[in-house]
This record gives structure tokens, C-alpha cells and sequence, in this order.
């Protein structure tokens, strides 16, 4: 099994057809295959005892005369191999690992398997990666990458440009980091490997805390846009995971974003004692959920991961007892599993622990730990060349020693004649050094004189670039507010919803300036359209989506004369394809389109992703939708038409998703739909602006000092 590469889940019963299948076969090429498929699907508890099955019948196959039998034998024999490698690395045992590795390698170069090779060298690299051999794992990464380029295997590439990534990332090499993630990503999304763009994310996510650590952590004004980077590349990473139920990738985005509230509590609250202990609360129960998942999953590394992070908590929160046992936990487990860098964790929090607790001993051998564990992510050859040096050094200090010793036997011995040459020599050589020092003395002046001069310079130049910043800054933001004010003259006017409603209240809370959702209305031949939308994207580039689609549904009531709700949504998805989507940009809209009618008690609908909420009688109804965009997607049916026989007292609630993807709350959680459906059922019977100000008073507190996510639109309709 190679590293990270996902096999889609088989069921049970998929599974058990195939072991009663392999059992009664008897042709040992067939059994051959069923066994190979087993081993790469079955769970965790059998599927090592049916590679073991496969092993051992390829092995014997191998030395069959038929050609064609011995090339099947040997290619099941080298995934075997490699999936034994894999079992071990997964043990916490490398050694073993590579053993198995390197004997799946050279079985695929002798039947030249290139796929299997490239899958073999670029489990060595992470193996050695995790050893801290840094320059052997390149090696084996950027030899795998040569052969997935030329059989164009985008799948596996985009795996091996993430392992780099993530490499560059532990040598604070941020550039070459980001680079090869990026890279990652832009493949990911290509192939529609939605797990694969969620571990892109989170590592970018990632890339950005590590930036923030080692550039601006203990240092004032820290770039705001830069911190929410992080915790965005988290939530778009953990979003994916969620979709698609992985629950190793949730616990990994849960484990980086409890990391990011730790990070943030540093660097923003240390002054403020009540906040800075919430937000560890939060880090302190991310990480938990995060050890819950990751325990169940028996994924050893990240145990000792989650307890260095635990470790870290609970010594911020002066509980220093639970920092040692959870650091001590952390590095006995690293040990067992001969990972440098886990220890040299583990040593770094216990030393500042032993510190505080001024067990100066105990300290002094942690600091030594964490050095050697630093130090021992240098390969042979640079630990060979600094032996080299420090001999080196050693034979030269000892030569001097024996040299001095020589002269001092000589002074000893010497004659007063002797002597008396000597203080003269000294004292000629003493002033033409004071005259070469005079010289030498000057020509720094002068050299400082003109630095300065050259100082003075650069900083007039960098005051007027800042200058230049600013004012590029302030006509960014005024284009950006006076892009604002077009926006909201395209929005629903009050006046002509008042007209065309009995009741209404908006609650409309855009993420930046201008926003990506917007509320629109308009009356044609006596009928009444009122659209609640999320356009692709917030801010600018979310605003500008939102005019092109108000534009297109416009143009299809206004000019088409295009009447029925789900015939407009067709209309301007077809629109967008031929204006944006060309070059498979997947652009568009999610939203509910609505039409009344004067003197009718019917409302249809049409709705794309969003659904219309109906409470009647105390009674909360989620109404059909459309699990399609309006816009390019996996799904390009036609929408369907809607309708709802409305009754006096009944309320009707519009929404985009900005307000239950919000996180906050005491563990920094989503709010979620269901929340928001009970929310807004519970507050029904008061009247329409109290319902808005409640809903925008709870969003306020939910979110608390957390970061706004989306744009956030509420419509709420009285019957």
C-alpha cells in the first residue's frame, strides 16, 4: 500500500464474495488477482493476513516456465512486498519498512513495472523523511516524480509534489513549501480528487502557520490577511474532509486549526488573561477530538503529535503536572517510533516545563535531547564533513600548543642580549601596528561616513514607497467602496419589496466590503420575483459574480419574457457556461428564486443547493431544492418547478449558507443548519424585526472574537 494513496472503501459484503471467490478458485492467475484486490480493500484487522496469502502464492508462481505466469507472479509478488513496507511504516517500525520497499523496487525494475517503482521510491522518501534523512529522501521523491511525468500519472504526481512540500516545509524552506503545494493543488483540482484538494488546503493552511512562527510570532503587528490565511485554508481543507466522511484528514484539520487558536492566543491575547484561556480552551478541545480519532484510528505518530500539542496547553494554562505526563506520553511514543523530530518536540515543552519548575537537572537533559534530536536531521555526509573539520581543528590547536611550548623553552633560555633585541622588535612592531590601526581606523570612518550617507538614502526611498503604498491603498479602498455603492443600488430596493410584501426582514451581513450574496427583486406582468443568492466567492471577486448574475436574471424575466422560476435558473446557468465557463471554470450561483402572483395563494419556486424554509402552525419544513448549482457542475439537468399553497400566518425563510458555516461557539465549531432551522422555529411567533435582531445578536455572539467566514443573508416573508 503506498503512502496516502486512497483506495475507494469496498463493503463487507463486496469483500466476503471475494474470499469465498478466491477460496473456490482454481486458476492461480485469478486467485492471484482476487487476493491482490482483497489485501488493497479489505479493513484494517484482515487484510495483512490475505497479502501474507498473496505473497506467499506469488512467490511460488514466480518460478513457473510459462512467461506469462512468472510476469503476473512477480508484479503481485513486488505489491505484496510493498504492502508489508507499508504495514511496518504504519507499526512505527522503519526499518522493517524499508526492507520491504526496497525489495518491492527491485522486483518492478527487473519487469520494468515503472507505475510500481515510482510507488516503491516514493514510499522510501517519506520513510526517510520521517527519519530526518532529508537529502535521501529527495532522492527517492524528485526519482519517483521523473518516472510519474513521463507516464502522466497526475494522481500519484500530485502526491509526490505534496511529500516535498511537506519536506521543504520541516527545513523552513517556505518557498520551495508553498511552491510544490500549489503545484499539488492545481493537479488535484484538475483530476476532481476532492480529498486530494482537501490535504492541499490543509497544508497550505499549514504553510502559513509555520510562516507566522518563524517570522512574526513575538513581534508586533503580525499582517492580519496573512493570520486568517491559515485558519481559511484550514476550514476550506476540513470542509472537504467532512463531505467526504475521512476521518483521518478531519482529525489532521482539527489538530492544525486547535494549533492556530494556540498560535493566536500567543500572539494576540497574552495580555488579556480571560480571553487568552478561552481560546486555549478551544485549541484544548480541538485537539481532543482530534486524539478521540486519531486513537481509533491507531495512528501512532499523530498520538504523539496530539500529546505534544496537549502538552503545550495545558503548560500556557499553568497545569504543569498534565503538560509533563502528556509531554512524557508524547516522548515515549516518538521513541518507540524513532522519530527525531516528535522527540525534539517533546523535549523542546518539557525543557520550558523543568525550567519553570526550576529542576535545572532535568531541564539541562531535555535541552541536550532536543539538540541531538535537531542535529540528527543532518545526513552522513555533512555529520562526516563536520568530523572532518573538528579533527582538523583539534590537530591544528594541538600543533600550536607544541609550538608555544618550543618558544617558551627558548625565552627560558635565552641571553639578556637576546632579550634586549626582542623589546626593541616589540616595540617597532608595536608602532607600525598602532600606524597600520590609524589607517585602517580612517578607512572605516570614511566607510561608516559613506554607509550612513547610503542609509540616509534607502530610507528617504523606503518613506516614499510607503507613501506611494498608502495612497495605492486608499484609491484600492475607495474603488472598492464606491463599488459598494453600485451593488447595493442593484440590490432589492426597501420600498419595492414594502410595496409587494405584507412583512419582511433582512438580515444581510457581508464578509468584506462588497459581497457575493445578494437578495434581488423585480415586477413584471403582474408578477413578483424575489431571488436570495450566494454567487461564487466573496469580496470583489465575489461581487462581481453577483452583478453578472443579477444582470442574467434580469435579462431573462426582462427581456426573454421568461416567466416560470426554474426556466430562469436554466436560462442564466446557460448564460454563465457561455460567458465564463469556458475553460472549466465552475463559476455560478447557489439560490432560491421565487415568483408570487397577485391574488394567488401559490408561490412557485425554483432552488439550486439552498432550501426554502416554511413555518406553519409551529411547524418547521424544509422544502425541496435542486443539489445543483446554478452554473457549471457534475449535474446539468434541467431544474424543476416548485410550488407551495401558502396560508395567513405562514412565514417563509431564505438563506444562504454564510450563517451556519460560521464558526464559534466554545469549541469553535460550524453552527450548522439544523441549529439555525431550530433558531429561526423558536423565534417565529415574534414579529419580523425582532426575529432580525435576534438572529443578528446570536451570530454576534456565536462568532464572538473569531473571524466572519462568509457572507451571511437571511429573507424572512410573513404570509
Amino acid at each position: 500500500m503506498a503512502f496516502y494513496f486512497l483506495v475507494p472503501a469496498q463493503s463487507d459484503f463486496y469483500i466476503d464474495s471475494l474470499i469465498i471467490e478466491a477460496s473456490k478458485s482454481k486458476d492461480d492467475t485469478n486467485k492471484l488477482n482476487l487476493l491482490n484486490i482483497i489485501s488493497e480493500n479489505a479493513g484494517d484487522d484482515i487484510w495483512p493476513m490475505y497479502n501474507n496469502e498473496l505473497g506467499k502464492l506469488a512467490a511460488r508462481l514466480q518460478k513457473s516456465t510459462i512467461p506469462e505466469i512468472q510476469l503476473c507472479a512477480k508484479k503481485h509478488l513486488a505489491a505484496s512486498l510493498n504492502n508489508k513496507g507499508f504495514y511496518f511504516s504504519e507499526k512505527g517500525i522503519p526499518y522493517k519498512a524499508i526492507i520491504f520497499f526496497n525489495k518491492s523496487l527491485a522486483i518492478q525494475r527487473e519487469i520494468n513495472d515503472q507505475q510500481g517503482e515510482a510507488y516503491s521510491l516514493s514510499n522510501l522518501g517519506t520513510i526517510y523523511d520521517s527519519k530526518g534523512d532529508i537529502y535521501k529522501a529527495l532522492e527517492f521523491y524528485f526519482a519517483s516524480i521523473k518516472i510519474r511525468e513521463k507516464l502522466n500519472n497526475k494522481a500519484s504526481l500530485a502526491q509526490s509534489y505534496n511529500n516535498i512540500a511537506v519536506l521543504y516545509n520541516h527545513q523552513n524552506d517556505l518557498i520551495n513549501c508553498v511552491k510544490y503545494h500549489f503545484e499539488s493543488l492545481k493537479i488535484r483540482k484538475e483530476i476532481k480528487d476532492a480529498r486530494g484538494v482537501a490535504l492541499a488546503y490543509n497544508n497550505i493552511g499549514s504553510t502559513y502557520t509555520h510562516l507566522i512562527e518563524i517570522n512574526f510570532k513575538g513581534k508586533d503587528n503580525i499582517p492580519d490577511s496573512l493570520f486568517k490565511k491559515s485558519l481559511e485554508y484550514f476550514q476550506k481543507g476540513y470542509a472537504y474532509y467532512e463531505e467526504e466522511n475521512d476521518k483521518h484528514g478531519m482529525a489532521l484539520a482539527l489538530f492544525n486549526i486547535g494549533d492556530y487558536y494556540m498560535l493566536q492566543a500567543d500572539c494576540f491575547f497574552k495580555n488579556n488573561p480571560a480571553k487568552f484561556d478561552s481560546i486555549i480552551n478551544i485549541s484544548e478541545s480541538l485537539f481532543m477530538q482530534s486524539f478521540e480519532i486519531f486513537s481509533r484510528l491507531n495512528e501512532k505518530e499523530w498520538v504523539a503529535n496530539i500529546y505534544n500539542g496537549l502538552a503545550n496547553v495545558y503548560w500556557r494554562k499553568k497545569k504543569n503536572i498534565k503538560a509533563i505526563e502528556n509531554g512524557e506520553k508524547a516522548m515515549e511514543l516518538a521513541q518507540e517510533l524513532g522519530y527525531p523530530e516528535t522527540i525534539q518536540n517533546s523535549a523542546n515543552i518539557l525543557r520550558k516545563i523543568y525550567q519553570e519548575k526550576h529542576e535545572f537537572q532535568k531541564a539541562l537533559e531535555m535541552s541536550d535531547l532536543y539538540y541531538t534530536m535537531r542535529d540528527s536531521v543532518v545526513n552522513d555526509n555533512n555529520k562526516k564533513e563536520s568530523l572532518s573539520k573538528y579533527f582538523l581543528y583539534q590537530s591544528e590547536k594541538q600543533q600550536l600548543l607544541a609550538e608555544a611550548n618550543h618558544e617558551k623553552m627558548e625565552l627560558v633560555f635565552s641571553t639578556k642580549s637576546k632579550q634586549k633585541n626582542m623589546i626593541i622588535y616589540f616595540v617597532i612592531a608595536g608602532l607600525v601596528a598602532f600606524a597600520i590601526f590609524g589607517i585602517f581606523m580612517y578607512k572605516r570612518f570614511k566607510i561608516t561616513q559613506k554607509q550612513n550617507r547610503i542609509i540616509h538614502e534607502q530610507k528617504q526611498i523606503v518613506e516614499q514607497q510607503k507613501y506611494m503604498v498608502e495612497e495605492s491603498q486608499k484609491e484600492v479602498l475607495d474603488s472598492i467602496n464606491y463599488a459598494k455603492r453600485i451593488q447595493y443600488a442593484l440590490l432589492a430596493n426597501d420600498e419595492l419589496l414594502t410595496e409587494n410584501l405584507k412583512s419582511h426582514f433582512i438580515l444581510f451581513k457581508p464578509k468584506d466590503i462588497v459581497s457575493g450574496d445578494f437578495y434581488w427583486a423585480t415586477k413584471h406582468d403582474n408578477k413578483f420575483y424575489l431571488a436570495v443568492c450566494d454567487s461564487t466567492g466573496h469580496g470583489v471577486p465575489g461581487a462581481f459574480m453577483s452583478l453578472l448574475n443579477i444582470g442574467f436574471l434580469s435579462e431573462a424575466i426582462k427581456e426573454k419574457n421568461i416567466f416560470e422560476p426554474h426556466k430562469i435558473f436554466n436560462y442564466v446557468r446557460q448564460r454563465l457556461i457561455e460567458s465564463i465557463s469556458k475553460e472549466e471554470q465552475q463559476d455560478g450561483m447557489d439560490g432560491i428564486l421565487i415568483c408570487i402572483e397577485e391574488s394567488s395563494d401559490i408561490i412557485t419556486y425554483a432552488a439550486a443547493h439552498n432550501a426554502p424554509i416554511l413555518v406553519r402552525e409551529n411547524e418547521l419544513i424544509e422544502l425541496p431544492k435542486d443539489k445543483m448549482p446554478v452554473g457549471k457542475g457534475e449535474k446539468l439537468a434541467d431544474f424543476n418547478l416548485h410550488n407551495i399553497k401558502v396560508k395567513q400566518g405562514d412565514t417563509l425563510y431564505l438563506y444562504t449558507d454564510g450563517y451556519a458555516d460560521q464558526f464559534g461557539g466554545d469549541k469553535g465549531k460550524k453552527f450548522k443548519y439544523k441549529t439555525l432551522n431550530n433558531l429561526l422555529l423558536s423565534i417565529n411567533a415574534s414579529t419580523l424585526d425582532e426575529q432580525a435582531r435576534i438572529l443578528n445578536q446570536n451570530f454576534i455572539d456565536w462568532r464572538d472574537k473569531l473571524d466572519q467566514v462568509d457572507d451571511v443573508l437571511v429573507l424572512g416573508i410573513k404570509i
